[in-house]
């Protein structure tokens, strides 16, 4: 038998914001706590407890006074100099009758929030205490500033008119208040003060989120605590360094590129002006295999940023730019789009569809039948590309997204020459893809058997 161990972690809210929220609550809800039990235990109980004995002492004075020689004169002029009001009822019985009590009010919580939400909770102790029980207490109907008191004695029935304010003290209710309403302001400060700090890390999130997707994310301003600043300039100048790379990256390329073209056009020129044998044939496949290559460099090189998006039918744009695409090549594509006519989407339409073609190409390098599904699921935009090759295996399936790498003989640029390629496909695809803020990932087919690639794009 296995116990689960508890988690607290599954409570604890995944947002910033939200455990902020948590520890300013939680905080004030024990400080709370703790000021009103502490304020009860040391104060207003040993306060209450001195106004209601004082009273249960004039009490006890007239219940003992009862009947005895002279006791009317006397306790007539205790009423004037105290201000108790009484009345005996001589021969009378209380009618009480005992009710059962709930099972929270015999547990020990009730034990400990009782003399909170009790007011009278130490004048009741203090009569038991005395002996002055049975006892009956009511709201006066006619006076809220009294209760009615009523304890059964030997003789009969005393009825008295307390004064509230005799065995209650109202500082507990002043103090409550204004305790309440301190939580309350300093949580309010506390708040807003962390709204301010966390919209400063909520931009930086959103401008690291865009960078990483390869959008435009302009520099943020340098402000708020020394820690935020610093995260600031540390993103700034990470962005910095990333571009710089990237244009680096790109104007060598771009100049290499510039360089080979020009002795490859004069090879072409030179190529075709020669006599047409088999030997130039294969040198003229040669060339047009480096041009081929040097395009390649150059998209993986280029710098999709400066594209915008714009808002596509995804539906109309797989049907016309894809599908009706191969089609004209005689590449008939099984499709099955189950995507509504009015789906659209934010997309950069050149490096979406270059994705597209880069692994659609693919598949037709390496098997005779493709398959093209584009559905929703949930708030994403699936595609999967399937078709009937060799398929990659489950080791290689995460390499084959790096720049340059291919893998076994069955996808090798040497043994396949017709359908080989640089090994910058996938990894071309790959960045377009994770420019939208999607994922892709590779798995085996289960309808053609060769190798499955679903692509997730959030909408």
């Amino acid at each position: 038998m296995t116990i689960k161990k508890f988690r607290f972690k599954k409570f604890v809210p995944r947002s910033l914001y939200g455990r902020f929220l948590l520890i300013v609550i939680l905080s004030a809800v024990i400080i709370q706590l703790v000021s009103i039990y502490v304020f009860y235990y040391t104060h207003l109980d040993v306060i209450s407890k001195h106004m209601a004995r004082s009273v249960i002492a004039e009490m006890v004075f007239v219940k003992t006074s009862i009947n005895k020689p002279g006791y009317e004169n006397l306790l007539r002029e205790l009423t004037q100099n105290t201000g108790l009001q009484f009345s005996f009822q001589e021969k009378r019985k209380l009618k009480r009758k005992k009710i059962g009590d709930s099972d929270w009010r015999k547990s020990k919580f009730y034990e400990y929030i009782n003399p909170i939400i009790d007011p009278y909770n130490r004048f009741k102790s203090e009569l038991q205490s005395h002996g002055l029980k049975p006892y009956e207490i009511f709201e006066n109907p006619e006076n809220d500033d009294f209760i009615i008191v009523k304890i059964q004695s030997e003789q009969g029935v005393l009825t008295f008119d307390v004064p509230i304010k005799k065995i209650t003290s109202s500082s507990a209710y002043v103090f409550i208040f204004w305790m309440g309403l301190t939580i309350v302001i300093t949580s309010i400060l506390s708040i807003a003060f962390f709204r301010n700090q966390l919209r400063l890390i909520r931009k930086l999130s959103e401008s690291a989120e865009k960078f990483g997707r390869g959008q435009d994310a302009p520099n943020l301003r340098v402000h708020g605590s020394q820690e935020i600043r610093s995260l600031t300039i540390s993103f700034i100048k990470m962005k910095e360094r990333v571009l710089r790379q990237i244009s680096q990256r790109t104007d060598m390329l771009s100049a290499v590129s510039h360089d080979l073209r020009t002795p490859l056009t004069r090879m072409k020129l030179q190529l075709e002006m020669l006599k047409q044998t088999p030997e130039i044939d294969d040198l003229k496949n040669d060339v047009g295999d480096m041009e081929k290559l040097i395009n390649e460099y150059l998209d993986f090189a280029r710098f999709d940023d400066k594209e915008k998006t714009k808002l596509v039918n995804v539906k109309e744009f797989l049907q016309e730019k894809i599908i009706a695409y191969y089609a004209k090549m005689n590449r008939i594509i099984i499709n099955k789009i189950t995507l509504e006519d009015d789906l659209n989407l934010d997309l950069r339409k050149l490096a979406f569809k270059r994705a597209i073609i880069n692994l659609i190409d693919n598949a037709f390098n390496y098997g005779k039948e493709v398959m093209l599904s584009a559905s929703k699921t949930y708030d994403n935009l699936s595609i999967i590309i399937e078709d009937n090759g060799p398929g990659i295996p489950e080791l290689e399936r995460e390499n084959v997204f790096k720049p340059f790498y291919r893998i076994d003989n069955s996808r090798n640029l040497d043994s396949r020459p017709n359908t080989g390629g640089s090994g910058l496909g996938m990894a071309i695809a790959f960045d377009a893809i994770i420019a939208h803020g999607g994922t892709i990932k590779l798995s085996d087919s289960q309808n053609l058997g060769g190798l499955k690639v679903e692509i997730l794009i959030p909408m």
